[in-house]
């Protein structure tokens, strides 16, 4: 895989499975809330143009920049891609 430009992909937390079973909208809400609380996503692979992030890194990006990612399938998992001007704080 080899990721163009000034992209970042990150990891999506784990969420917690429910027993109860909720509305597309009831789950909607919660991913909402929930994504208040990504304060620390691992960077899982940057494009060939980024010089400010690394796979591995953990990296800070706003609620409005994590509801606005394009949400990416690699490898059976879900990847969030945003640009690298996304990334506000790096850890």
């Amino acid at each position: 895989m080899k990721l163009q430009g000034r992209r970042v992909l990150v990891n999506i937390p784990e969420k917690k499975e429910s027993a109860i079973e909720l509305t597309e909208k009831d789950k909607a809400m919660i991913e909402e809330e929930e994504m208040k609380k990504w304060t620390h996503l691992t960077v899982f692979a940057t494009g060939v143009d980024v010089t400010s992030v690394y796979p591995g890194d953990k990296v800070y990006l706003s609620v409005s920049a994590i509801q606005d990612a394009e949400r990416v399938l690699i490898n059976g998992e879900i990847k969030m891609m945003v640009n690298e001007g996304a990334c506000a704080i790096i850890w």
